[in-house]
């Protein structure tokens, strides 16, 4: 192999190497987690938000799970709070209301959420 061609591939090998790690961090990135607060009893406290009360409750949960690393994470104690613009029923309708008119006047549908809708508070003990 000559070393035109050796420095061709391991430039190819390289470039192929920073965009995996590129790709890989952004998948990192997807899911955020919270800061995790360890209290006196061997408790610890994390809140995860999101747009969905599903997606808060992964985002806590999987911030339980890293606090804990290969051991049980156990719900103590948990809340879950919305702060979005208008209430749960009143948000939900306006939500409909816009998906049928999108569907009508072909514009699609308007979003209304907020990243930080929801929010879940867990208290968790790593067992």
């Amino acid at each position: 192999m000559t070393t035109l061609a050796w420095q061709k591939m391991t430039k190819f090998t390289t470039l192929g190497f920073l965009a995996s790690a590129a790709i890989g961090l952004s998948a990192c990135q997807s899911t955020p987690t919270a800061p995790v607060i360890q209290r006196v009893d061997s408790t610890f406290e994390t809140t995860g938000v999101g747009k969905t009360k599903v997606q808060a409750q992964e985002n806590a949960l999987a911030s339980a799970k890293k606090t804990c690393g290969m051991r049980q994470a156990v719900i103590v104690k948990d809340e879950v709070k919305y702060n979005g613009l208008f209430d749960q029923r009143t948000g939900r309708m306006i939500d409909q209301a816009g998906a049928i008119a999108g569907v009508v006047l072909g514009t699609g549908k308007p979003n209304l959420s907020r990243d930080d809708d929801y929010e879940y508070n867990i208290s968790f003990r790593c067992q």
